[in-house]
């Protein structure tokens, strides 16, 4: 897979619902996803992220949630379209 180039300041990121759960015979992974906001630019959707975990609501669970954009390679080599908290901040500088 060839390296996205990023451009932060593109409407390109979505708040995306994890939806996780049991698979028999395979453990617990991810089953769907379902986009909650957005798009967004990269900063505002951190910024919103970040807001949802210092204020989760009463049937909200923070954790449950993450940024979603364009398909890159992360840091162990791996296609993935999610992007970690250490991501942010390589993407932002």
């Amino acid at each position: 897979m060839k390296k996205v180039d990023m451009k932060k300041n593109k409407k390109e990121f979505y708040i995306t619902e994890l939806n996780m759960g049991m698979v028999p015979g395979d453990g617990y992974e991810l089953i769907s996803t379902s986009d909650y906001a957005g798009p967004f630019t990269l900063i505002k959707a951190r910024r919103i992220l970040e807001r949802m975990f210092k204020y989760p609501g009463a049937f909200i669970n923070p954790y449950n949630y993450a940024i979603r954009g364009p398909r890159h390679t992360n840091e162990h080599g791996c296609p993935t379209e999610f992007y970690a908290p250490g991501q942010w901040a390589r993407e932002m500088n």
